[in-house]
């Protein structure tokens, strides 16, 4: 049977005509590409023409710039008015790239350094962007809560409270509509997630029978100040007070590395100094002594505490260094990790956590015939690997197979550790401390040991690139930010100059070159803050 096919009307005419006109002017494009995020998609929102999908089309947001021209938004300067709504709603640039950059946040969980440098200065200016567009208020006020899922109650309640009276306001005003949601606001993506991560967590099951948080502090002493440790109870600059939580979750272990500069007498009155000053803001404070063959050092306090503490370990340990704040790029980032983890609030998929702030990307690309990008400890760092894994194999250096952050302050989950055995730990105190097999093992020949591989305790700066893989990781650590498992509040502290630089290059999306750093002069920067630790009371 054959289907006759009729001549088209004057109406279907007319129809085909304008489809082919539209066709005419997008063969071969996708309209303008800035319109596109999730469900929103050419193919979605500009068929059938000449109107396309009525739902897709907001504000400077219409079918005429989307489908059948390559306009682009006119950027706007948020800061040449006082209220922003004088220059529009949510039409407006800075709106609807933020709302692009948190649809991806929440549906592809694709972090973006604009979207967390935004997001604060969205939540910061609350109620003029509330003014301008609700939703990105709201959407900016949802990011907040994520960052702070694991807030004491009254601190969590209190911006919750806002959040449900400022949603509740916006919809009684009719200014967040159904519209919104459809064209990409994620609010309820946003509402799910942070619920989601609310209720993950809470106060350990075995509250008041042990330490869920063992801090290891690797101390020599001889003047070395720590008044930093004050952080974990309360910071001059933020509100929250959480000494009963650290009293009751967090305990303080002092590996001292310097004990041959002190007699035993020095020793003793050293352990109970350290005691009394502060025995009352932890569950608990012990000091050990670390005697090694040359000159004990991070790698040999670390490992003396795993081994001792082996069949008791926390759920969580913090190994640090007596300087910690020198290498964290803000305490707010080491103590909200130790006060989520003592309330159970770290996801499970993180069992390994850097702290420092300085990621070193080994030699990428580096052909091994240009002697000039040869690291210059390639030979030791592959010596050590065979040392201290026992493995013929090892990772090449110049092809970046071994990168991640220096100067080892981290995080390690028990599971993680125990992933190893006792004695696999035994065998690398041994070599690194308890022997010089470490320091003979920096020359081909001999057993040498030179004056100032001791003093830079050459064989630990060295194994700084291994401990991520000591405890279960990969053997190249992607930056904090980009890491899928690490949550918000890890992943928008510490942006690097490097990691800008990498952003405004792409590797964020086509978006990170918009960010900016800011180098103007201010009275609340870290250094300042942490002046702050050190003041008598």
């Amino acid at each position: 049977m054959f289907l006759e096919m009729s001549r088209p009307s004057g109406a279907a005419c007319s129809l085909l005509l304008l489809w082919s006109s539209w066709m005419a002017q997008v063969v071969g494009s996708e309209g303008d590409p800035s319109c596109w995020m999730g469900a929103l998609q050419f193919d979605t929102c500009c068929l059938p023409p000449p109107r396309g999908k009525a739902s897709c089309w907001e504000g400077s947001f219409s079918y005429q710039r989307c489908c059948l021209s390559g306009a682009i938004l006119p950027v706007v300067d948020v800061n040449s008015v006082e209220d922003i709504s004088q220059l529009g709603g949510c039409e407006l640039n800075i709106f609807q790239e933020f709302k692009t950059r948190s649809g991806a946040w929440y549906k592809e969980n694709r972090a973006n350094l604009v979207l967390f440098h935004e997001f604060v200065y969205l939540f910061s200016r609350f109620d003029a962007m509330f003014k301008s567009c609700a939703p990105a208020a709201l959407t900016a006020l949802l990011l907040k809560l994520e960052s702070m899922y694991f807030a004491d109650e009254s601190t969590w309640n209190g911006l919750f409270q806002i959040y449900v009276e400022k949603y509740h306001q916006a919809v009684a005003e009719g200014v967040l509509l159904q519209s919104h949601h459809e064209n990409g606001w994620p609010l309820l993506e946003g509402i799910r997630k942070v619920n989601a991560l609310r209720s993950s967590g809470g106060e350990p099951a075995e509250l008041g029978t042990r330490e869920v948080v063992d801090l290891v502090v690797c101390y020599c002493g001889r003047g070395e100040r720590v008044d930093w440790l004050r952080a974990f109870q309360k910071m001059p600059w933020r509100p929250e007070d959480r000494s009963l939580s650290t009293r009751r979750h967090v305990a303080l272990k002092f590996y001292h590395k310097c004990g041959e500069l002190f007699s035993e007498e020095e020793r003793e009155a050293e352990r109970q100094r350290l005691v009394a000053d502060w025995g009352s803001m932890f569950r608990t404070v012990e000091v050990r002594y670390v005697d090694d063959a040359l000159r004990a050092d991070d790698c040999s306090a670390y490992l003396a505490y795993i081994v001792d503490r082996y069949d008791d370990l926390p759920e969580f340990t913090v190994f640090l260094h007596a300087d910690a704040p020198e290498h964290i790029p803000t305490l707010d980032l080491l103590t909200d990790t130790v006060f989520a983890a003592s309330r159970g609030y770290l996801p499970n998929e993180l069992g390994f956590l850097h702290l420092s702030h300085n990621y070193v990307h080994q030699e990428v690309n580096c052909s091994a015939s240009n002697s000039s990008c040869q690291p210059r400890e390639k030979w030791e760092i592959q010596n050590l690997w065979k040392n201290v894994f026992g493995s013929s194999l090892v990772p090449s250096v110049t092809d970046g197979s071994l990168s991640a952050y220096c100067c080892v302050q981290f995080l390690a989950r028990r599971e993680r550790i125990l992933q190893r055995d006792r004695l696999f730990y035994q065998r690398a105190l041994s070599y690194f401390g308890e022997t010089p097999d470490s320091y003979y093992a920096l020359f081909p020949v001999g057993r040498v040991v030179r004056m100032v591989d001791t003093l830079g305790r050459t064989p630990c700066q060295l194994a700084m690139y291994i401990w991520h893989i000591l405890f279960g990781e990969e053997m190249h650590l992607p930056r904090r930010h980009r890491d899928p498992r690490m949550p918000l509040f890890i992943r928008m502290l510490n942006i690097e100059v490097e990691a800008v630089l990498e952003a405004q290059a792409g590797a964020d999306g086509h978006d990170g070159g918009s960010f900016q750093l800011n180098g103007e002069a201010r009275s609340d920067t870290t250094y300042d803050r942490l002046q702050t630790l050190f003041q008598e009371e």
